[in-house]
């Protein structure tokens, strides 16, 4: 298993851990984990032009719930972050 799929699965982990995460916030994780999923089982997708803004909005959207999440969910956070680095270190 790659460094990025361990690191996936981490953030899934925090998420079934995170008892008191907001509803929305908790959707908006799962729907970015499956998306980023997606692109990862469909690596030529990533080379489409229109492919690095979405690529960039999920980023976007990560760091957002990152910063949101710090105080109350440092764990979770700390995962977000690491998909982060994760996915910078792919070149996704």
């Amino acid at each position: 298993m790659s460094e990025l799929h361990k690191t996936l699965q981490g953030l899934h982990e925090e998420l079934h851990r995170a008892e008191r995460l907001e509803p929305e916030d908790r959707a908006l994780l799962e729907t970015l984990l499956g998306d980023i999923r997606r692109l990862l089982e469909a690596p030529q997708a990533v080379a489409q032009p229109d492919q690095p803004a979405s690529a960039a909005q999920h980023g976007d959207a990560l760091e957002g719930a990152a910063v949101r999440l710090e105080a109350g969910h440092p764990g979770v956070a700390g995962a977000i972050r690491a998909v982060l680095d994760a996915l910078g270190k792919a070149g996704i």
